[in-house]
């Protein structure tokens, strides 16, 4: 894993913004260390979290105008297993690249940091993560294809080599590259509405990992913004879990040991400290940081130190921003500007 800055701040991934440029220049001014590149939700569907990541996967069809994303009827499944597993094998990673009408915010973060001499150490992207992508994807019958095995192994795949070329695209910046697979799907797991086991939930992330490292050095992260088995995801092969610290650390306090036994082998945890639903009109700058103090005093009462902790500390929203206005979202950026100066300050005094 990289050698990250200890309390950077970062986004998650939607803003509500429309503005490519705008938005890049906001992020740069208030997490200057660790710029995401922003999800523009607000300019069609084709930025929304499924749909930005489906373009290459085979035999999936994404309708604009329907807002969905489906296998396509009209393209034979052998063909295009096929055809995609021919790409997967060549080894090159352009086949799934990201294109400019449906990720924006990436293309405008990246031509940015390319004109200036100095900038950000690092950049974080992120995509759908596998879980997620299969569980929302239909088949022809209306069942998630993340219930055909062949079909899921393709996902897993895809979606690790549109991750590779993320970080490939930053690190010929000269920057270390952060990619968070986004789970929120994994919040239903245990329930009705994700009816899987967890060894096959594992072995799901674990082949997705391990794939979007073999093409070059990355930096990976799960994000999920729900309550969820938090041990599942700290026993993957992941660098960075990114949690909604707000709404969920007393659930993750009830797996002691694998978070405890995470931090131990160097990974790190990405607090998502500022709300991103109605509970944010209700907190101010000082009553997050409160929260978050006495978090990780919790967190250090379980045999951990406090240096320990906020040196494997990120800041994050709680979630992406995209149904937040434009004046709440830039709050946000504004209050995690602040909580980052804030630790290094606390971090250092300790």
């Amino acid at each position: 894993m990289a050698s990250w800055q200890p309390l950077a701040a970062t986004g998650i991934g939607s803003v509500p913004f429309t503005a490519p440029d705008l938005t890049v220049a906001l992020i740069l001014e208030n997490l200057p260390e660790l710029p995401f590149w922003p999800q523009m939700v607000r300019r069609g569907f084709r930025e929304e979290m499924v749909a930005q990541a489906a373009r290459g996967l085979p035999g999936l069809k994404v309708d604009a105008d329907a807002h969905a994303v489906a296998m396509d009827p009209d393209i034979p499944r052998d063909q295009a297993l096929a055809e995609f597993y021919e790409l997967v094998l060549g080894g090159e990673l352009e086949p799934f690249a990201l294109e400019p009408d449906e990720a924006q915010g990436f293309f405008s973060l990246t031509h940015t940091v390319a004109s200036r001499p100095d900038g950000p150490w690092g950049l974080k992207g992120q995509l759908s993560g596998p879980v997620t992508l299969a569980g929302m994807v239909k088949d022809e019958t209306g069942k998630p294809i993340l219930y055909d095995r062949e079909l899921t192994q393709a996902v897993i795949q895809g979606l690790a080599k549109k991750a590779a070329w993320q970080a490939a695209k930053f690190r010929e910046l000269g920057k270390e590259p952060l990619i968070f697979f986004d789970e929120p799907y994994l919040s239903g797991f245990g329930s009705a509405f994700l009816p899987i086991s967890r060894e096959v939930v594992a072995e799901i992330l674990n082949e997705t990992l391990q794939a979007a490292r073999e093409p070059g050095p990355i930096t990976l992260g799960i994000h999920c913004c729900g309550n969820t088995d938090w041990s599942l995801l700290v026993e993957a092969p992941i660098d960075v879990l990114s949690f909604d610290s707000y709404g969920y650390f007393d659930s993750l306090l009830l797996y002691e040991k694998p978070v405890k036994a995470f931090l131990g082998r160097g990974g790190w945890l990405a607090w998502g400290l500022v709300p991103t639903n109605e509970d944010l009109h209700r907190e101010t700058g000082d009553s997050l940081w409160e929260r978050f103090q006495g978090q990780v005093g919790r967190l250090a009462g379980l045999g951990l130190e406090v240096p320990q902790i906020l040196s494997r500390a990120l800041l994050t929203p709680a979630c992406g921003l995209g149904y937040l206005t434009p004046e709440a979202a830039t709050r946000v950026l504004t209050l995690l500007k602040d909580f980052s100066t804030r630790g290094r300050e606390w971090l250092v005094e300790s």
